[in-house]
């Protein structure tokens, strides 16, 4: 397959999260059992136990703003052409302050670059002629699934560095989240068994989060209020993330194997995209500073056309 390919499955598995993000229609509901809607059924001792469970989350998620990490990428997607399977190597780069950056590459060559300063985020293509560079202005804190306009914004979507560490469960969970009990479990379940978690995305939306017995996420779901879910990430092999400054009883747990499923419409099939990290480690070993500086990055990939697109309140502004 040719290089291209791996950037336009990439494409289709957001433009599905995004075309559902962006209608009213009630999109195709995935396996799982159903919810009952937010209600105050949760006891003071399921309040206490989840309120334990994100103090640990959030200590996790503190010792892992820095990460990176070794990667094999799996798509899967359907369109026109029909079902498709195709995989490459990446390298994922996070640091605080909303900064990261993923790297793909195909027999040994750049074929996608994402990456933010936490205030401007860009993506280059480099797959095809002419290799392009789209900069997003003034993102912020876009919660995943957001809509942007401009040449490569279905990707970046999926693979931003906010987007990636809400969808591996390593981002933070802000106060004001709230339980919602899952049905058809019985009463003597623990209570990460009888309850999942929302908590508010900056935007429509919201993260929903299931736990394990032992307080570790092991999915993610991100859905637009009053919709089903447009994206879901099922967490699981989870493996402790060197870190320095720590004993190894510490290091923060990470999940290896990452599933991506855009939710399609209804009548349409899911796409999918299973990422696999090789030795993640909470230091920066193979991070450089300038994997985050816009310009210094322009200078060693040097794109052919470039695109700036202003992120505002209302549609997006192109230049």
């Amino acid at each position: 397959m040719a290089l291209g390919d791996v950037r336009s499955a990439l494409a289709a598995i957001a433009l599905a999260v995004l075309s559902a993000c962006g209608t009213n229609q009630q999109v195709k509901a995935p396996d799982a059992p159903s919810v009952e809607p937010l209600s105050t059924a949760a006891t003071a001792a399921d309040t206490a136990r989840f309120a334990e469970i994100v103090a640990a989350h959030n200590v996790r998620a503190s010792r892992l703003e820095t990460l990176e990490s070794r990667a094999s990428l799996e798509l899967r997607y359907t369109d026109q052409d029909g079902d498709h399977f195709d995989q490459c190597e990446a390298d994922i780069f996070l640091a605080s302050g909303g900064r990261g950056a993923l790297r793909a590459t195909k027999v040994g060559n750049n074929i996608l670059w994402v990456g933010s300063d936490g205030n401007r985020g860009w993506i280059f293509r480099l797959d095809g002629k002419p290799t392009r560079l789209t900069v997003f202005e003034g993102i912020g804190a876009l919660p995943p699934g957001q809509r942007l306009a401009g040449d490569g914004a279905a990707e970046f979507t999926l693979l931003s560095p906010r987007a990636v560490r809400t969808i591996a469960g390593i981002a933070p969970i802000a106060e004001g989240w709230q339980l919602r009990p899952i049905e058809g479990v019985s009463g003597a379940s623990p209570a990460e068994s009888r309850f999942e978690l929302v908590s508010a995305l900056a935007g429509n939306s919201d993260a929903v989060f299931r736990f394990t017995k032992g307080g570790l996420p092991e999915s993610v779901r991100i859905e637009p209020r009053g919709a089903e879910p447009v994206l879901i990430a099922a967490l699981s092999e989870y493996v402790p993330a060197q870190a320095e400054n720590l004993s190894q009883g510490a290091w923060p747990q990470v999940p290896r194997k990452i599933v991506v499923t855009g939710v399609a419409a209804s009548g349409a099939k899911d796409s999918e995209a299973r990422l696999y990290l090789d030795v993640p480690i909470a230091m920066a070993k193979r991070i450089k500073p300038r994997f985050f500086v816009l310009e210094e990055l322009v200078g060693q990939l040097r794109p052919d056309a470039v695109e700036h697109i202003v992120v505002g309140a209302g549609a997006d502004e192109q230049q």
